[in-house]
């Protein structure tokens, strides 16, 4: 194996065990698996796709309270466009609709 994907796998690594630290692996793998980029020039990937650097700035905004253009899909049905951006409150993600907040 190149040393330098390998310096570069356990970089992603730590900076995902980072991210993990100040959400959870709950609220992370729920992050990483149904978060979707709403606005940016990411919109309508998932957050998946994010470096191990987006990720930790990612959860490191969300642990500051900022509210962030992700749309959780695990809700998601089909011809439902409602966006909705990301909070963490009280260890908890809250999705922020238009006109209501609601417990992820």
């Amino acid at each position: 194996m190149d040393e330098d994907f390998r310096t570069a796998v356990w970089r992603h690594i730590e900076l995902r065990t980072q991210a993990q630290a100040l959400l959870g692996q709950r609220a992370l793998s729920l992050l990483e698996s149904y978060g979707k980029f709403m606005e940016g020039p990411r919109s309508g990937f998932y957050v998946s796709a994010a470096s191990g650097e987006e990720l930790l700035a990612i959860a490191r905004r969300l642990h500051d309270g900022q509210t962030l253009p992700i749309h959780l899909m695990h809700r998601h049905r089909s011809g439902d466009y409602e966006p909705s951006s990301l909070r963490w409150t009280d260890g908890r993600f809250v999705m922020v609709f238009a006109d209501r907040e609601q417990l992820a």
